[in-house]
């Protein structure tokens, strides 16, 4: 070896050894007037006063179970409300009304309480799912707008109070404003 290459080897080592992380990392949390996602293709504004709590990117391919991408907590005069986005791989076998009734935030069995009924926003068929619960003795309200789109499930959970209309607007305005890219 000559007397150039040993520090070339040292600092090759180095720019190596500083530039890997196989470890999966979070996207930074934003504080950003639109939430866009461009690996699932979509955004929607996201109102003032709303915080990212939690973000991920999901993997491409199969999902093998249930993950959520972006969650946001707003203050509200009735102690605050949620706005969750979570994702699933389409199945034949899947029945979307029967899993979000399902156990979740900390509740063991959501009631329906209207009807299912198809929605189309910004050109893109939905459906919507409202559920109500008891919780600390106090009724709880998930609100569910499902989007079928590239063999995946986006579930966008409202959760709130349910005599909290200020968080419902919000989260369906939200919610109506998002756009899918082709």
């Amino acid at each position: 070896m000559n007397r150039g290459t040993g520090p070339f080897i040292a600092f090759l080592v180095l720019a190596v050894a500083l530039g890997c992380d196989s470890s999966p990392r979070a996207p930074a949390l934003r504080a950003s007037p639109v939430y866009q996602n461009d690996g699932e293709g979509f955004r929607f504004l996201v109102p003032d006063g709303w915080i990212q709590t939690a973000s991920t990117i999901l993997p491409p391919g199969e999902l093998s179970g249930e993950s959520f991408l972006v969650r946001y907590r707003m203050r509200t005069p009735e102690q605050g409300a949620t706005l969750q986005i979570e994702c699933l791989q389409e199945s034949e076998t899947l029945d979307l009304e029967k899993h979000h009734a399902g156990p979740s935030y900390r509740v063991e069995h959501w009631q329906t309480a209207e009807p299912s009924e198809e929605v189309e926003i910004n050109g893109v068929k939905a459906g919507r799912l409202v559920y109500t619960a008891r919780i600390e003795g106090r009724p709880m309200t998930k609100e569910v707008v499902i989007f079928l789109r590239n063999s995946r499930v986006y579930s966008f959970v409202g959760l709130f109070w349910s005599n909290d209309d200020k968080a419902r607007e919000q989260i369906r305005r939200a919610i109506r404003s998002t756009i899918w890219e082709e």
